[in-house]
């Protein structure tokens, strides 16, 4: 199985999404300026992981990106699909008259094992567990706050580390 330039862009779309989580909603141009990602390319990627109801996204001064569930219960399966689909390494197994062998091929079975194997693994896998906690949340936070807030949260004390903040 590949992954796509879609996909991949997916990944770190969710993936600086989830980092900001702490944040306020994070524009898809500043994940498209973080990550490298084309402006236009976010765009359409940021609709698909919407229409997939795995973020939430809102307009204004004020809006932007936000997940529509915790990070630890989004999978890289979940983002996968909607990359590029279904993740199978063999379109011979899915594909009908993809091949005139598949009456009698000898690997046919293989290849739907290896697809299982794959989709096990990229379910096990979460967002929570792809996130570096190095977030940059784009204008008006440095990397600094972000950083403290992500690791707050974690620790449970993100409503402490907030009333520092405002001291």
């Amino acid at each position: 199985m590949e992954i796509t330039r879609r996909t991949d862009y997916a990944v770190r779309i969710m993936r600086a999404i989830a980092e900001c989580e702490s944040q306020e909603p994070i524009s898809v141009r500043a994940i498209s300026e973080q990550d490298g990602v084309p402006y236009q390319f976010a765009r359409r990627i940021s609709y698909d992981l919407t229409g997939a109801g795995l973020i939430k996204v809102t307009r204004g001064a004020r809006g932007g990106a936000v997940l529509a569930y915790p990070a630890k219960d989004i999978t890289l399966y979940d983002i996968v699909k909607v990359g590029q689909g279904e993740p199978i390494c063999s379109r011979c197994v899915y594909g009908e008259d993809w091949c005139n062998h598949e009456e009698n091929c000898l690997v046919r079975e293989g290849w739907k094992e290896l697809d299982k194997i794959v989709a096990q693994y990229l379910k096990s896998v979460t967002l929570a567990d792809v996130c570096t906690g190095k977030a940059d949340c784009g204008p008006g936070t440095d990397k600094t706050s972000a950083a403290k807030a992500t690791a707050s949260k974690s620790s449970g004390t993100v409503k402490k580390s907030a009333a520092k903040d405002k001291k």
